[in-house]
């Protein structure tokens, strides 16, 4: 299954979890949770171990009131789809511009 980039989603992660006391690390897990992470490919991506995972998911599920997963993902896309229905626009970050490498140059030479 293809996953989101983390980046395009959290501005609209932000407005969602807005006003509860979840960390920058509890909030990028819940992004990698929407996308569908298991708990030992969400370790993976964050650089940290499966059990400490496994805490912070608890921690994200006792702050948000929430009973797991289905519910913390059920909360997520109401209230996307309350902004949509509202008309409320997400700003998308702005992407830093790419070097390109010029097909004439040698192997690592970045045209300018």
């Amino acid at each position: 299954m293809p996953h989101i980039d983390i980046e395009s989603l959290s501005p609209f992660a932000e407005k969602c979890l807005a006003g509860n006391r979840l960390t920058p690390a509890e909030r990028a897990e819940v992004l990698r949770m929407a996308q569908g992470f298991a708990c030992k490919d969400s370790a993976a991506a964050a650089g940290v171990s499966p059990e400490t995972i496994r805490a912070r998911r608890k921690r994200i599920y006792r702050k948000l009131e929430l009973a797991g997963s289905g519910e913390l993902i059920s909360s997520l896309l109401a209230h996307s789809l309350r902004m949509l229905a509202s008309g409320e626009r997400i700003e998308q970050p702005v992407s830093m511009p790419t070097q390109t490498v010029s097909t004439s140059a040698p192997i690592g030479a970045v045209a300018h």
